[in-house]
């Protein structure tokens, strides 16, 4: 019998739609109203108390949702930052939302 055609064991599989999500508000494609909307309320620190993001199968409501959680809890490498629409990345709370 030929092992060929088995996966690798020590490569992980990663589906295509979190392989290629994108990360902060630059990266959505499409959504430059939302994206916009947005910066400018965390900008200015007028954040509404919900967003309801809806459509139809993969127009990037999880991802936006992601995006605008890593905002709004990074604290930067500082640790003192408040909201951000350019998440560090790099915090304690970015890596655990990403």
């Amino acid at each position: 019998m030929n092992d060929s055609a088995a996966p690798e064991t020590g490569s992980a599989y990663q589906v295509f739609a979190r392989k290629y999500r994108p990360s902060t508000f630059a990266d959505l494609i499409g959504q430059d109203a939302m994206v916009q909307t947005l910066t400018n309320a965390i900008r200015s620190d007028r954040l509404a108390q919900a967003y309801i993001l809806t459509g139809v199968r993969g127009i990037g409501k999880t991802s936006t949702a992601r995006i605008i959680a890593r905002a709004l809890n990074c604290i930067g490498t500082d640790g003192n930052s408040g909201p951000t629409p350019e998440p560090c990345g790099v915090c304690e709370n970015c890596p655990a939302i990403a």
